[in-house]
């Protein structure tokens, strides 16, 4: 059984205008992984409208409002990067790494926990967001099997 917190599916180099469609990526990747169902993507945007899912160091974590959580069929993690950036709301907040969460229960809480301890690093976010690399991000990602 995968960690609550490894990132099932990673798509590097994704082009977006807007952060709408940003979110309509990995709403659709979670949806192809079987872990949401359809309507899932419209509480992610409809979230966005109540607070921002942005976290800072070029990072987004769109998922859906707590009335939706129905929509939910089982936790996922899903990647979507953004080399050119997408403007997530304010003007200076951009996000490159747009993740992708649905989470059953409380299982966010340590999803959110492992992105922050990953994620803290802005020279390793800066390098995240422009690597061709699926490999590394894949390495840097995973959670710790200790």
């Amino acid at each position: 059984m995968e960690s609550v917190t490894t990132v099932e599916a990673v798509t590097l180099g994704e082009q977006a205008s807007t952060r709408d469609e940003a979110i309509a990526r990995v709403s659709g990747m979670l949806f192809d992984l079987g872990a949401v169902e359809a309507g899932y993507g419209e509480s992610m945007v409809a979230r966005e409208a109540v607070i921002s899912t942005y976290l800072g160091n070029g990072i987004a974590l769109p998922h859906c409002t707590y009335e939706d959580r129905g929509l939910i069929k089982r936790t996922a993690l899903v990647l979507a990067q953004y080399p050119a950036g997408v403007s997530w709301g304010d003007e200076e907040d951009v996000a490159y790494l747009v993740f992708g969460l649905a989470a059953v229960g409380d299982e966010h809480l340590a999803v959110m926990s492992h992105l922050a301890e990953v994620l803290d690093d802005e020279e390793l976010c800066a390098r995240l967001a422009t690597t061709a690399d699926e490999a590394l991000v894949r390495e840097t990602l995973a959670a710790p099997t200790g």
